[in-house]
């Protein structure tokens, strides 16, 4: 069969399996959670299958030095990961499936120049998502639970939205701009500090990266380099004289608590860690932290509790990689900006929340399709006409 009627197929098998999967991962945050992590990995094998299938059809690849960078560190990251097991403990296959997904969903992303999923879909699948989980919920039709990761997951999903701003479609246009008020409105109500904290971060580097587009990549490097110090300090001075001056200041502002018992959480994850001689290795991916089912609140502590000092360094080297990609970007436009805003929310979420290796969330998987556009863009050329450019044709 040739190739050019198998390849539409392939996209649509492709594109309802990424939202299938994003679906049910997101019901896990409302009422009508019924999966476990068990029952995820059969779709996930699906979308696997779907996308290497679609990977030996589309000879047509965007390669550069900054992706194939990239995509070498996260596999060499997910690889160790995956395999640093500890034999006491049994063996989690999720770890396997979920990995193997974010890596071949950041391959597609990344490298596919006939992209994977259509943009307008994405603009159906958010409409879709904030009808069926959220609108129920502000209509107190259903009781909003994990309210924190709600907020979140409405905080990602407003991605979409804005990168979609300027469809030209009315019918489109419109079911975009009703989204973007819908997720909101829910991104407010959701008592969610965090993903509205994450949302003005948005907005600032989005005004602000045009005074320092020279200087991208040493600023985003050193939120990363700062960020486990940031953490590190919090664990450590919890009763000092200045735990009690941030805690009294950030009552006053935010009439909330700073540390909010995240740090005495990573300090005893990482005692842990400590008292078991597995500094270097961490206690493997298939053993969990006793308490909010393993969920540590921090991407470098639950590196470190999980793989050790040797999964911290791997992980320096997929975001510095990250970094060098973004700094290295030639095209600075509305798309950009945008997407540079929500890295760097996503990397202040990486130490109040985490969820960027946290298992079969769809708060993960969105991060991770998020980081893999803006590598995608960071490798568009100024040559490049904009019809290639996923935001005016697909994502």
């Amino acid at each position: 069969m040739d190739s050019t009627r198998i390849r539409p197929v392939a996209q649509l098998i492709a594109t309802a399996g990424i939202f299938a999967t994003l679906l049910v991962m997101g019901m896990q945050f409302t009422v009508h959670h019924f999966t476990s992590k068990e029952s995820i990995i059969f779709p996930t094998i699906i979308l696997s299958i779907v996308l290497i299938y679609h990977l030996l059809i589309d000879r047509k690849l965007i390669t550069n030095k900054n992706n194939l960078l990239v995509s070498g560190s996260l596999i060499l990251f997910a690889v160790y990961y995956v395999l640093n097991i500890n034999r006491d403990a049994p063996l989690k296959l999720e770890y396997i499936t979920y990995f193997l997904t974010i890596v071949l969903l950041f391959t597609a992303i990344v490298f596919f120049k006939n992209r994977i999923v259509d943009k307008r879909m994405w603009i159906i699948f958010v409409f879709i998502y904030a009808n069926v989980f959220f609108l129920p919920t502000l209509l107190s039709i259903n009781k909003l639970i994990a309210a924190n990761s709600n907020g979140i997951i409405a905080f990602l999903l407003l991605f979409f939205c804005l990168i979609n701003l300027k469809e030209k479609n009315i019918i489109l246009r419109s079911l975009n701009i009703y989204t973007t008020i819908l997720l909101l409105i829910t991104l407010n109500t959701a008592t969610s500090r965090a993903a509205v904290i994450a949302f003005f971060i948005v907005a600032l580097i989005f005004f602000a990266t045009r005074y320092f587009q020279k200087f991208t990549f040493y600023i985003v490097a050193s939120i990363i380099l700062i960020s486990p110090v940031i953490t590190a300090f919090a664990m450590y001075i919890k009763h000092t004289s200045l735990s009690q001056i941030i805690t009294y200041r950030s009552e006053i502002f935010t009439l909330e608590n700073v540390f909010n018992g995240r740090d005495w959480i990573w300090k005893d994850a990482a005692d842990v860690v400590i008292n078991n001689g597995m500094i270097w290795t961490g206690l493997g991916n298939n053993v969990e932290f006793e308490l909010l089912g393993g969920y540590l609140h921090n991407l470098y502590v639950q590196v470190f509790f999980h793989s050790g000092v040797i999964g911290l360094l791997l992980a320096g080297i997929l975001l510095i990689t990250l970094a060098l990609a973004i700094g290295n970007a030639k095209v600075i436009d509305f798309d950009f900006r945008i997407l540079l805003g929500y890295f760097v929310a996503i990397l202040f979420l990486q130490v109040f929340e985490g969820h960027l290796i946290y298992k079969f969330e769809i708060i993960s998987l969105l991060m991770w399709i998020i980081i893999a556009f803006l590598i995608r863009k960071s490798s568009q050329e100024v040559s490049v006409p904009n019809k290639d450019d996923y935001t005016q044709q697909n994502v």
